[in-house]
């Protein structure tokens, strides 16, 4: 059995808002921003550092939501033994966004070299 290709960003939009409607009613107001949190802080720096590669859009889901569950904690673990949990957090997230960002940069820059 084929997965249908997720292609259209309004659709993985509308997914998303199904799924914190759902949380809403099952968990409320918390649950909802729980969930919303997990999307945001593990998927996201990874879905832009992925964007990079030619892979199809839900691979790059998959793979930005697994490989954020293993690397997010266990840089806020480590970040947490030194400073507030608080704080690891954010400076964690900032971290992984500034990667994501600079990260095109770099492989341009290397992939021109190699040219």
């Amino acid at each position: 059995m084929k997965i249908p290709r997720i292609e259209n960003i309004g659709f993985m939009g509308i997914i998303l808002a199904i799924i914190l409607i759902f949380f809403y009613m099952i968990l409320g107001a918390s649950g909802m921003i729980a969930i919303l949190g997990i999307v945001l802080f593990f998927a996201v720096p990874f879905y832009l550092m992925l964007n990079n590669f030619e892979l199809e859009q839900d691979e790059k889901l998959i793979l930005s939501f697994l490989i954020g569950v293993g690397l997010f904690p266990s840089l806020v673990y480590w970040l947490g033994i030194f400073i507030s949990f608080k704080a690891s957090i954010f400076i964690t997230f900032a971290i992984y966004v500034i990667l994501a960002y600079t990260f095109p940069k770099f492989l341009r820059k290397n992939h021109l070299k190699s040219d």
